[in-house]
């Protein structure tokens, strides 16, 4: 099916495939290590679980897609449930989201010394050069290299094939001596959980994309649900392989480029490292980068930031100093992890917690809701996820030194003391999106 200008809409092994690539993207290259680090040989769990999370997490998001056909995407599913104050919130947080970009850089620094050990000796270095040639072409827009790469995005899912299929007969099922499975203790095995719920996410990447399908209210559901299911299989053996094929001083904190080098060929680890690892996470870079400034330009002509803001030269110079600052301060992956992880969830929680209201705020979509699903359910679903999104920010907490906590409990507040005081300057400007269906309705 095409749409009115002539493109080929989405079906549901389009979105099944979207969904897959947005879930096993940089997160699983960049921080897999750092949790075997945390709870060591028992990460294959906390993969499992971090996916049992974000799916907790994201399943308003799911049943929204199913009773909404918005074409603002995610922003907009949240303003639907969200008072105008929580959603210069939700939107500021998106700002600051963009932090996760020093992961990513640092992520590349680390997979680049593999290749050229020399530049192990300037990992700072090496991740800065790398995001600016990355800011660069998000500025400058050269869709024909990120339309490349995501073609190449099938290589991710080889590159993890052969890691799983050259390491799974490698693996000490019993364990190495002295390393019990919850390395150290429960406590750490819930925030490596916390940990990896970054790397579970990804998948609500197509709910943004409702105006491209043949039939979203149905097919982005059930994609979401199909790709997380088989994403959890890969990620519960990749876990496997990674914790099991060496003992805990040899693979705690190391990228799984580093750890497949120790049971793969040569080739097939360059192929890993470049095909799968720094293929993924230039992918989610180039995705990402070019429409975060416009997000941030967006939320300046509603009045939430200066207008200096809606240059937008200036948004990418700030945000590209903006990730330098964790870079150069020696941050690792997991600790900055944590930082973006305390408010992004404590934020899940109240829109989670808005979201319940949703039956009975749209009582004709949620009777035509495509997901039969009693009242009483969805709200015990959303409570689940509440608890979740609790419970991986207050670990996420944990896994940071006392500086680093008040900083980031600092940060939090700081989101959402802001919005409110420019709510009460006068100079928000809110607008909203309506249903497209209702939109196409009324046309006709």
């Amino acid at each position: 099916m095409q749409n009115s200008s002539g493109k080929k809409l989405m079906n549901l092994f389009d979105l099944t495939f979207m969904a897959m690539g947005g879930i096993i993207g940089a997160g699983i290259f960049s921080s897999v290590g750092e949790g075997i680090g945390v709870t060591g040989r028992s990460i294959t769990l906390a993969l499992i679980v971090g996916m049992v999370f974000q799916m907790s997490q994201q399943v308003r998001y799911v049943f929204t897609s199913s009773m909404f056909k918005v074409s603002g995407g995610m922003y907009s599913q949240d303003a639907l449930v969200l008072t105008p104050y929580l959603t210069g919130v939700a939107g500021l947080m998106l700002f600051i989201n963009a932090l996760n970009w020093a992961v990513y850089g640092i992520s590349i620094a680390s997979y680049i010394g593999d290749l050229f050990p020399v530049l192990k000796n300037f990992p700072e270095l090496t991740a800065a050069v790398a995001l600016a040639i990355f800011f660069v072409i998000g500025y400058i827009g050269v869709s024909a290299f990120t339309k490349v790469l995501n073609a190449f995005g099938i290589l991710k899912f080889v590159a993890l094939g052969l890691f799983i299929f050259y390491g799974i007969t490698k693996v000490q099922a019993g364990g190495f001596e002295g390393e019990p499975y919850f390395y150290g203790g429960t406590a750490d095995f819930f925030t490596a959980i916390a940990l990896m719920s970054f790397a579970c996410g990804g998948a609500t990447k197509i709910m943004n994309v409702q105006a491209l399908c043949e039939n979203p209210k149905r097919d982005i559901p059930k994609a979401w649900l199909i790709s997380q299911l088989v994403v959890v299989v890969i990620y519960a053996l990749l876990g496997y392989v990674a914790s099991g094929v060496a003992p805990y001083d040899q693979v705690a904190n190391q990228n799984l480029g580093a750890i497949g080098g120790m049971f793969m060929p040569i080739a097939v680890t360059g192929f890993f490292v470049v095909g799968g690892a720094l293929l993924s996470i230039s992918t989610s870079l180039l995705s990402s980068i070019p429409g975060t400034p416009l997000t941030v330009m967006g939320m300046a002509d509603d009045g939430w930031l200066p207008k200096i803001f809606k240059n937008r030269l200036f948004v990418f110079i700030l945000l590209y100093i903006i990730n330098l600052i964790p870079i150069f301060l020696g941050f690792s992956l997991s600790e900055l992890i944590s930082m973006l992880l305390v408010p992004t969830m404590i934020i899940t929680a109240i829109k989670n917690y808005r979201g319940m209201k949703m039956p009975e705020m749209y009582p004709e979509e949620w009777a035509n809701c495509s997901i039969k699903c009693s009242i009483g359910l969805f709200k015990a679903l959303l409570a689940i996820s509440i608890v979740t999104s609790l419970i991986t920010s207050a670990f996420s907490l944990r896994n940071l030194t006392m500086t680093q906590a008040i900083g980031t409990v600092i940060m939090t507040i700081l989101v959402f003391v802001y919005p409110k005081i420019r709510m009460g300057s006068g100079k928000v400007k809110i607008v909203s999106t309506t249903d497209m269906d209702k939109e196409e309705a009324a046309a006709k």
